[in-house]
């Protein structure tokens, strides 16, 4: 089995199409560019990693991240077996989000996303 690819829901306007750019946000400085999403993954209850796309998969940010921080942020996984994430294989298309342990066949895991520019 494998954990389907999860795309990315943007808190607020997120990127939609390869290389699109996005206005700054209010604040200015390099934290107006950060990017923040959340995503549901399904688990297999035996792999520990699965992709998580900036847009579809396929369509890219007009830059790669210097980093992603990911947090569990919910799910039907039983708080008894948590689960924690990070991030690595980052590219202008997604990144490889890794698990600590492999979850329950069909519980879902929420993760939060905060992608560095």
């Amino acid at each position: 089995m494998a954990i389907p690819d999860v795309n990315a829901v943007y808190s607020g306007i997120g990127p939609t199409a390869s290389g699109q750019i996005l206005a700054l946000g209010g604040n200015g400085g390099q934290a107006s560019q950060d990017l923040e999403a959340t995503g549901t993954a399904t688990l297999d209850g035996s792999l520990v990693v699965f992709n998580f796309n900036w847009i579809d998969g396929t369509a890219t940010l007009p830059f790669t991240p210097s980093g992603a921080i990911v947090s569990v942020c919910g799910g039907t996984q039983p708080a008894a077996a948590v689960v924690s994430a990070i991030a690595d294989g980052i590219t202008a298309t997604k990144c490889v989000i890794r698990l600590s342990g492999a979850g329950t066949n069909a519980n879902t895991l929420k993760v939060a996303v905060r992608i560095l520019k």
